[in-house]
């Protein structure tokens, strides 16, 4: 930790946002940001230019803590998810993040060390994925929240509308995680075989290197992420397509099942329902799927099948030798009182 930070630090623990101030709070923000112009706005005025020569894809997200935090989520954890959130929006349309704008809800009771470490969340994970923070603002609030806006380019974006019948249904990583970290955070089962578990919801990474790649090839007819769980996606692909879907493969994470067979839970429910896994979910002509493929073992990632488009609109998977009609049910805001 450098000399600066361990003064800021010291500077804000145990003082409140109350008793630092709001100048405080945008002393540090404003210190934090780099100009990405020559133009006349620069840092810290009311607006900021935002110079552009390609085609540029606007994505947001927000975060609060009530409904996006799992116990036990740290400040910096909380502020990376809130970017992650969106960059994965960016992934699925094969768009590369270049600029973030932050609105920040901040309880007063809050303690100024904790609000460096998300603030600190906020910018590292905009600089891992390319992109920098350079507007926003703050409030004070009853919880923590977070509101990005995500500004970004590409040379053709990845539509939700244009798979076809017979195309290969493909997904980038596994599912089941999440569903499965939740559960065991709120239950406190915290055992070491279950950390991988854990660290899928306390530290998601989004699918962009993938999503680049595949953009950039022009290979994929349809992109979602599954941020709203992979039945919801299967749910909007078919919608926004006019296709249905045939999962026959369904892409179950072993330790997933190890888990669901150990508390007795629903296999659907912890793959198909769970959500914010923040993997790819993708249709690709057959005749292309090898070389999508190929593509991102390059990357030391996976594309894996998991089905095909179907000409009619129903949506039907086969695990453990059983059919399940899917009806797109996933992570719904306002289902919930």
């Amino acid at each position: 930790m450098s000399g600066e930070v361990q003064s800021m630090e010291e500077e804000a623990r145990d003082r409140s946002l109350v008793e630092l101030g709001e100048d405080w709070i945008l002393s540090k923000i404003l210190k934090s940001l780099k100009p990405i112009s020559e133009g006349r706005l620069q840092v810290g005025d009311d607006a900021v230019e935002i110079p552009s020569s390609g085609l540029l894809v606007v994505s947001g997200d927000m975060f609060f803590a009530s409904t996006d935090a799992p116990p036990g989520m740290k400040p910096r954890q909380m502020g990376s998810k809130a970017i992650v959130s969106v960059v994965s929006d960016f992934a699925a349309k094969a768009a590369q993040p270049l600029y973030f704008i932050v609105e920040l809800g901040l309880p007063g009771k809050m303690r100024g060390d904790e609000f460096l470490e998300l603030w600190s969340g906020i910018l590292e994970a905009g600089r891992d994925y390319g992109g920098e923070v350079v507007a926003g603002d703050t409030n004070q609030a009853l919880e923590i929240s977070i509101g990005v806006v995500g500004i970004g380019v590409s040379e053709k974006p990845i539509p939700r509308g244009g798979a076809r019948p017979g195309d290969i249904l493909a997904v980038t990583g596994m599912f089941g995680k999440t569903y499965t970290g939740l559960h065991a955070a709120f239950h406190s089962n915290l055992e070491e075989r279950w950390r991988p578990l854990l660290d899928a919801i306390y530290n998601p990474r989004p699918r962009i290197r993938e999503g680049l790649a595949i953009g950039r090839a022009r290979l994929a007819t349809a992109s979602i992420d599954s941020s709203d769980g992979l039945e919801a996606c299967l749910f909007e692909l078919s919608r926004w397509s006019g296709v249905g879907f045939e999962v026959t493969d369904p892409p179950i994470d072993p330790l997933a099942r190890e888990y669901v067979s150990a508390y007795n839970l629903d296999v659907v429910e912890a793959v198909f329902r769970g959500g914010e896994e923040y993997e790819l979910v993708l249709t690709i002509p057959r005749e292309s799927f090898d070389e999508a493929a190929s593509i991102l073992k390059g990357l030391g990632s996976r594309l894996i099948p998991i089905g095909e488009a179907k000409p009619d609109r129903s949506i039907v998977a086969w695990i453990d030798g059983k059919t399940y009609h899917l009806s797109g049910r996933g992570w719904r805001h306002f289902s919930h009182p």
